[in-house]
């Protein structure tokens, strides 16, 4: 028997986390926060000393970004690609600098996570005391990985943030995956499905061709790992001629993709597009490009501070501009109230945004006909639980699926034990 506890992002997009045990062995699985404007949010606590080791499927804060605080102690050991370890130490020394008083860590412990990482590949099959873990790519973001695990007898598949659709930056997730008795799989958009990736690409370029030949600026807010990258070939790579300018830590991000060219779709291709656009290090290049016809790319993709903060109060007031959202934008963040009411906050003051605000599906998550097409294909019959999303889409997912298609398909509560 093999129990799983749900600590975080069950019902929620956010803090992920789920603790698996079979009375002699404990393993974790990501461990997540929410990045809020005001005090972060993190999963339930387990102690250090019950955890045998901790998978961590990809870099992203609600992933990540409670980890360190398994390592004010010696710490388990973790198992991820060496570009997650990378890139996840660059966003959690940021995440340090923007709310370190409400952090339980400190940079130190950051490092101590580094120190106890075992950087596995695609393919390998990883062999511990009392359990087995084997890696497959999972197409999310550079380095991401879907994870089998094996507890004696039992075997769980924990797929993290996935995606079954190719993008010009990683090649998509590998579907031929062993038999499992229990699956762990995200379910961000379980009520939508997304727009062909070729449309997409197609009007993103030929929006922001029309912004800038008419004197505009356009912002486009994206995440520091991998989407920033991904507008960037896209536009490179569909006949995007006008000045861009990269901002924020997804300078840093680039960098580490740089030197981890085995885990995007084509190093080479990659190198072209970024050595093409203007890597912004100063703050008069940041003050001057906002008064040219160009396109920005910066973080934060929900626009929770970064230079793209910076960046929309310069934009925001004039028609001639536009800001292009291109990520996925959380409840109570300045993105999704963008989107919801065209207004920002401003000097305390809720004001009405004159630019343009055009929507691109850039998703790396599947839509809901990759998530049933993925479930349907599961060799076996195991149990599904949802993670990784809004808690009515995902709960409505999981009855409507488990109806049509005979599964078992559940969608866990926080705090949440069961056994498989």
């Amino acid at each position: 028997m093999v129990k799983l506890r749900f600590l975080g992002g069950a019902r929620e997009v956010g803090r992920e986390s789920i603790y698996l045990e079979n009375g002699e062995t404990g393993l974790l699985l990501d461990y997540g926060a929410i990045v809020s404007e005001e005090k972060p949010q993190f999963p339930e606590h387990v102690r250090p000393s019950q955890i045998a080791g901790v998978v961590l499927s990809h870099a992203h804060l609600d992933h990540s970004g409670a980890l360190p605080y398994l390592y004010t102690s010696t710490g388990p050991e973790v198992y991820a690609t060496e570009a997650t370890i990378d890139l996840a130490e660059l966003l959690l020394k940021d995440f340090l600098k923007i709310s370190g008083d409400h952090l339980p860590y400190e940079a130190v412990d950051v490092q101590k996570m580094r120190e106890k990482s075992t950087f596995v590949e695609y393919g390998e099959t990883l062999s511990r005391p009392g359990f087995e873990l084997s890696f497959a790519n999972a197409g999310h973001i550079p380095g991401s990985m879907i994870t089998h695990i094996k507890l004696n007898s039992k075997s769980v598949l924990f797929t993290g943030d996935f995606n079954t659709i190719p993008t010009r930056l990683v090649n998509e997730a590998r579907l031929d995956l062993p038999e499992s008795d229990a699956i762990i799989m995200e379910g961000t958009y379980a009520e939508k499905d997304h727009q062909p990736r070729e449309e997409m690409e197609t009007k993103l370029v030929e929006s922001a061709k029309n912004i800038t030949e008419s004197g505009g600026t356009v912002l486009i807010p994206a995440f520091s790992v991998g989407r920033s990258h991904e507008i960037i070939m896209v536009l490179r790579e569909k006949g995007y001629t006008g000045e861009i300018y990269l901002d924020g830590m997804a300078r840093g991000a680039a960098d580490i993709l740089l030197n981890h060219p085995t885990f995007l779709r084509d190093g080479k291709r990659f190198e072209d597009a970024l050595g093409s656009v203007e890597w912004v290090e100063k703050w008069r290049v940041r003050k001057a490009a906002v008064k040219r016809p160009c396109v920005i790319v910066s973080p934060a993709g929900m626009l929770r501070g970064g230079a793209a903060a910076f960046y929309l109060e310069k934009v925001a007031f004039s028609k001639k501009n536009a800001i292009f959202v291109v990520s996925y934008q959380a409840e109570h963040t300045p993105g999704r109230r963008l989107l919801d009411t065209k207004t920002l906050l401003s000097e305390g003051t809720s004001k009405k945004v004159d630019a343009e605000i055009e929507v691109f599906d850039f998703s790396s998550h599947p839509g809901r006909s990759q998530l049933i097409d993925f479930i349907k294909a599961a060799p076996g019959e195991p149990r599904v639980f949802m993670v990784h999303g809004e808690a009515k889409s995902i709960s409505n997912f999981a009855r409507e699926m488990s109806e049509k298609l005979g599964k078992k398909i559940i969608a866990p509560a926080n705090g949440e034990e069961v056994e498989v």
